[in-house]
């Protein structure tokens, strides 16, 4: 099964914004990113974080709280395997569809760019909407503020790429809750973990080899590392080598659940059909379509004679005295 995947996030600073619009139009070094692939990305709405930072300041209202949320940044992806298989319509149409939703969410005028990436482990859309009322507030509790919301925008946007062969994924994974980045290049490492730990990855490392000076006049020696930051390297060393399987894993599991989930509406199916065959048991066809065609007959007949008692009841309303003016 395939997924469509899409992740929320709140950007209260300028700050904060320039910095993820920097990432999108990769005017920072981006680690996780092809560069011989960039330039099949596309920008739509801007070209430069300088240009879009501007359409955001001319939208934004001069009169906001201090805390407001300026941006929601939005990734909206699909699983890895999907995009394997599909046809370069299929691709635009994923993301033509995407940026619809959004447009209908917030209105068109409210997203400020947008950025189509092919040059990582799996293509996806990021897009910066602010979160505008109609009565030009920000208040992006009014469009992401709960729980309730985010589940109905998950399902709400895996039906409009549903006919694409999407589905929407499992409720309450945690799968995702990683980057999308993160967790699909995780899986594609595969289930072999890669964390090797030896008696000399377990002695400090040196950060910094001490000069001449230092030695001789200052008495001091090479900077090396404290048993805190031997311990942090070595709990990113485990949690990188690990993290294929415990994606794969987190796969594994939402298939499980949603295989249960089919299973047992197939098996409430099939109950209510039987209850519905039972009456009908030992019946030829005809005088089964005579059953149905008397009930049908019988329930005409009785709208009609709700419809010509609530047309008496009316007309009895209007023939009542008005006991206050009668005397």
């Amino acid at each position: 099964m395939a997924y469509a995947i899409m992740r929320a996030k709140k950007l209260a600073n300028m700050g904060s914004v320039a910095a993820s619009m920097q990432h999108c139009y990769r005017e920072r070094e981006t680690h996780n990113a092809d560069q011989e692939r960039t330039p099949d990305n596309q920008h739509l709405g801007a070209k430069s974080t300088d240009e879009a930072m501007g359409k955001l300041r001319a939208l934004l209202p001069e009169k906001r709280r201090k805390d407001a949320v300026l941006v929601v940044e939005y990734v909206m992806t699909a699983s890895p395997e999907w995009f394997d298989k599909a046809t370069p319509e299929q691709e635009k149409a994923f993301f033509q569809r995407s940026l619809q939703w959004l447009a209908d969410k917030y209105g068109v005028d409210r997203i400020v760019t947008a950025s189509i990436h092919r040059d990582e482990a799996t293509p996806h859309l990021s897009a910066f909407v602010v979160p505008l009322t109609q009565d030009k507030r920000l208040s992006a509790k009014e469009f992401i503020g709960s729980r309730d919301k985010m589940r109905a925008d998950q399902t709400s946007y895996a039906g409009c790429v549903a006919d694409l062969g999407l589905e929407r994924g499992i409720e309450g994974s945690k799968a995702t809750h990683q980057t999308i980045q993160q967790h699909y290049a995780a899986v594609q490492l595969g289930v072999t973990p890669k964390a090797t730990l030896s008696p000399k990855s377990l002695e400090p490392r040196v950060l910094e080899k001490a000069g001449f000076m230092a030695k001789t006049v200052l008495g001091r020696g090479d900077l090396v590392e404290s048993p805190e930051m031997v311990a942090e390297r070595l709990t990113k060393a485990v949690n990188d080598g690990f993290a294929g399987t415990i994606a794969m894993a987190s796969t594994a599991l939402q298939e499980r659940r949603r295989a249960k989930e089919l299973q047992d509406t197939a098996n409430d199916l099939r109950k209510r059909l039987e209850s519905i065959q039972e009456p009908f048991k030992g019946l030829t066809k005809a005088q089964v379509a005579e059953v149905l065609r008397v009930a049908m007959t019988f329930q005409v007949e009785n709208k009609k004679a709700k419809k010509q008692s609530k047309v008496i009841r009316r007309e009895q309303g209007r023939n009542v005295p008005d006991r206050g003016n009668s005397r």
